[in-house]
């Protein structure tokens, strides 16, 4: 179904009088319900402690996913002592289909070489990181052995670390591949038979902030971070992801959408726990 004809599309443009067809007022609509959602998470939430939990693992589907969804936390996380760990499921390589230029394994290395950067700027230490090196837009549509070993390699680290918490992108978060990271990781808890807080981040349901409505009410406690504090960090981070953010010549649009990446860096994060 195109976008034009959902029911939501619908009721925007009768709202909005048309303005919402524009690509600006599409950006500036997405704000202004994300900022609304924002105010209602708000007062659903609890304030998350930084000392909440001494040890984390942080599961990024793809490299970027642990900055934007996360990165707030995991800066305060770090600045309180806590083991924080960050494992990468996929290489990143299909962010820039059919690029004249840069083949998919060139994008996979650029990322790579990001994900440490914005990683070490967080405060993670290298030896901290880990990369399965997934191929991206795979995770959907592995085959069940496949999938098995992926869940191995997570249930591996998940019995080797004993993390108090597991940071990951939300449960239909609107991405497939965050869907089915976020079911690796089901499946390597019941292999390694530990209990960690599992602790969940929007990343594309930011953008769809529609989709932030069933965690708001279906979960069991939201927490509410202030990253104020380190949101020069976070920034910081999230500027090594240029092949993300910035075009690749000869593209002249960036793989990201216009103003995906500001909606990041409003001063608060949000992790939603069952």
């Amino acid at each position: 179904m195109h976008p034009n004809h959902s029911a939501p599309s619908r009721i925007a443009r009768a709202l909005t009088i048309g303005w919402s067809d524009t690509p600006r007022g599409r950006l500036l609509l997405r704000r202004a319900i994300a900022r609304l959602i924002s105010v209602a998470l708000r007062i659903r939430s609890r304030s998350f402690q930084r000392n909440a939990v001494a040890s984390a693992l942080v599961v990024a589907p793809h490299p970027d996913d642990e900055t934007f969804g996360c990165g707030g936390a995991v800066a305060l996380l770090v600045r309180n002592r806590a083991a924080v760990q960050v494992v990468f499921i996929t290489d990143g390589s299909a962010s820039h289909p059919a690029h004249p230029t840069a083949a998919p394994d060139a994008i996979a290395a650029r990322r790579k070489a990001e994900a440490r950067s914005a990683t070490g700027i967080l405060g993670v230490d290298w030896e901290r990181v880990a990369f399965l090196d997934e191929r991206d837009g795979t995770l959907a549509g592995l085959d069940t052995g496949r999938a098995r070993e992926v869940a191995g390699k997570i249930a591996a680290m998940l019995a080797r670390l004993a993390p108090e918490a597991i940071l990951l992108p939300c449960r239909l978060d609107g991405s497939s591949e965050h869907d089915a990271s976020f079911a690796l990781v089901s499946r390597a808890l019941q292999l390694a038979q530990i209990r960690p807080r599992l602790l969940e981040f929007p990343v594309w349901s930011w953008w769809n902030p529609l989709l932030l409505l069933r965690p708001m009410f279906a979960c069991r406690r939201v927490w509410h971070l202030d990253v104020r504090g380190v949101l020069d960090v976070k920034a910081r981070a999230i500027a090594s992801y240029a092949s993300q953010t910035d075009p690749i010549a000869p593209e002249t649009v960036p793989a990201l959408p216009s103003g995906f990446a500001s909606m990041f860096l409003c001063g608060e994060e949000f992790l939603f726990e069952r």
